[in-house]
């Protein structure tokens, strides 16, 4: 070292000479085994020297050739110190290679400070054009990202495996247990993203980052820069995005401002510590749903998050909700629901659809303290039979819905009213429903259907809070549509019109279905009016005469009395009894024949209806 430090001391004494080329170009190859050609030479007193046009040659390196190179050594020499470069300056390269900077000569160099302006650089990976860099207190380490320093970058494109950075600034520290970016900013896509970072001990956090104006479709979730920010970010302290619009597996956002705070990118929703999330858009299509000028606020820490206000339009009408929940509890302070209008045709979706990635079974309870429907009307045409309820109103209060499980009416009281819902031809008007529930105690205190031509009225009881949920129904209608008794099971072949007055009163223990089967009481009785019968063999329907129905029942013992259906094309009378704890509710039933067709098993208790072809006819 000191043979090399007398070198550079003996050319120190001729840089103002004819000889300082050589000199220089000798002792550089000599000392530090560098090559040197260049077109000129200068040195600046006192410790600046300058190579123009200059090309070096390193051991093990690629040839670097420059349009001018600065270098300022220390303020003194020492035979007792390796020789240290004060600062370094390359102005205009190209440079290949796995590192822009052989890495290794700096460190044994000791270059305090590092400029480099108006460079070009490529390898297998990374391509940056105009390059321009200042690094201060620099100190090199085995790779760029474990180096250390005050860094400022600004280059006119960052190219990583195909995916450009345009425009890029950069600002900050890199340090050992403190790395900070005062300031990054470059665009991505078309949008415009600056930020500030903080290097933490599980990765880093962004600070104050604005993304504007970006256009993110799904595919960008695999370009290599998104692969770059997921490895190394994993905390946003602060995040604004603004005028941008998200695309992804059909889901779509548009024009979406957002805020979002204190986010660990690393962990699930459940389990941030103080997470804030606020959302604002023109609109987003989800599951095949338009939310009209949404708004989302809401709270993520352990456990829970806290809904502060969720708004939307959908489907002609507006959506409020607020509430909290947590991975096995709903507990909303308000549902609003005002003036949707919903028309399901074939092939759209559901609304019932938008809780698709609900699993309910997992959910222990579930409460409202406030809900309430205006003006709502949802309209079925997706498939026969056509349904639909317009003009739903319902007012509700200090509702629990689901309690340890299991749904039902557990507390709470609810006012309920249509001006019309239909089912195929059959329309009811004016409908009220009025119910309660204290302690798990639920009362039906009124349900009252008007149809053209008559009504249904019931109330109920049920205890959900008992073991054995005792039950009683107390029900009656005139003049009821006979053709209702088809839509309590799937299409079938055989089909009835007409009226019928019913009287029902039933009491049961519901826990379980076996419990039902021992314990069910009542009776029924219907008497029936203008009824006709169609099928798929007649041609028109046709007139039948049905006997009065009285059914009775004690704790699961059913008896049916005589009864007959009586008609030109369809025949069948039957009595019976049948025990439900040993016997099905499809053991009651009554067969009817349609002479030369079919034979029909109509069960009396579930309505169904089977068909076997006749095969054979004398």
């Amino acid at each position: 070292m000191a043979l090399g430090l007398l070198s550079i001391l003996l050319v120190f004494g001729v840089l103002h000479t004819q000889y300082a080329k050589p000199m220089v170009s000798y002792a550089l190859e000599k000392v530090l085994d560098i090559r040197v050609t260049s077109e000129a030479f200068h040195y600046h007193y006192p410790n600046q020297i300058t190579f123009e046009n200059a090309r070096f040659e390193i051991a093990e390196q690629p040839p670097i050739e420059v349009a001018a190179l600065s270098v300022w050594l220390a303020g003194h020499l020492s035979t007792q110190q390796p020789l240290t470069v004060q600062e370094l300056l390359i102005d205009g390269t190209i440079l290949n290679g796995k590192e822009p900077l052989p890495l290794g000569l700096i460190q044994r160099w000791q270059i305090q400070n590092l400029a480099i302006d108006h460079v070009d650089y490529s390898d297998n990976e990374l391509i940056i054009n105009d390059l321009r860099l200042q690094v201060k207190g620099l100190v090199a380490g085995d790779s760029l990202m474990s180096s250390q320093g005050e860094i400022q970058l600004q280059a006119s494109q960052l190219n990583y495996h195909g995916s450009a950075l345009h425009d890029v600034l950069l600002d900050g520290l890199f340090a050992e247990d403190s790395s900070k970016l005062y300031g990054v900013s470059f665009t991505w896509n078309g949008a415009n993203i600056s930020t500030q970072a903080q290097k933490l001990e599980r990765g880093w956090s962004l600070v104050n980052t604005t993304i504007n104006r970006l256009t993110l479709e799904h595919t960008h979730l695999n370009d290599p820069w998104f692969s770059l920010f997921q490895k190394y970010v994993n905390h946003i302290n602060s995040l604004d995005i603004l005028n941008s619009s998200l695309n992804y597996n059909g889901s779509k956002i548009t024009n979406i401002s957002a805020s979002i705070e204190g986010v660990e990118l690393d962990r699930p929703l459940w389990s941030q510590q103080q997470a804030y999330l606020s959302i604002d858009a023109d609109q987003i299509v989800w599951q095949g749903f338009e939310f009209i000028e949404p708004t989302i606020e809401l709270y993520a820490s352990k456990d829970q998050i806290q809904i502060a206000d969720l708004d939307t339009q959908l489907e002609q009408g507006r959506v409020q909700v607020s509430g909290v929940l947590t991975p096995n509890t709903v507990k909303l302070d308000k549902v609003n629901i005002d003036g949707i209008k919903f028309i399901q045709e074939s092939g759209d979706a559901s609304l019932l659809t938008l809780f698709d990635d609900i699993n309910a079974d997992d959910i222990k309870t579930i409460t409202i303290d406030n809900a309430t429907f205006n003006r709502s009307q949802w309209i079925q045409l997706a498939s026969k039979p056509f349904w639909q309820i317009t003009g739903f109103n319902m007012e509700a209060n200090d509702l629990v819905l689901k309690k340890n499980y299991q749904w039902g009416l557990w507390q709470g009281k609810a006012t309920a009213s249509a001006n019309s819902a239909s089912i195929d031809k059959v329309l009811a008007n004016q409908i009220i429903i009025e119910t309660e529930s204290k302690q798990g105690k639920w009362q039906l205190n009124r349900l009252f259907v008007p149809f053209d031509q008559g009504y249904l009225t019931a109330n109920a009881e049920l205890d959900f809070a008992a073991p054995s949920q005792p039950l009683r129904v107390s029900a009656n209608a005139f003049s009821l549509p006979v053709q209702l008794t088809q839509y309590l099971s799937s299409p079938s072949a055989l089909g009835f019109t007409g009226a019928a007055d019913i009287e029902l009163e039933m009491n049961a223990l519901i826990a379980d279905k076996h419990a039902f089967s021992q314990t069910v009481s009542g009776a029924l009785s219907a008497s029936f009016h203008n009824t006709e019968a169609i099928t798929e063999h007649a041609q028109a329907p046709f007139s039948v005469d049905i006997t009065p129905l009285k059914l009775t029942a004690d704790r699961g013992r059913v008896e049916l009395m005589p009864f007959k259906i009586v008609s030109e094309h369809l025949n069948g009378e039957t009595k019976q009894s049948i025990d439900l704890s040993s016997q099905p509710l499809e053991a009651l039933n009554i067969e009817l024949t349609e002479p030369c067709e079919s034979n029909y098993k109509l069960h009396m208790l579930t309505g169904e209806i089977t068909e076997t072809p006749i095969e054979s006819c004398q």
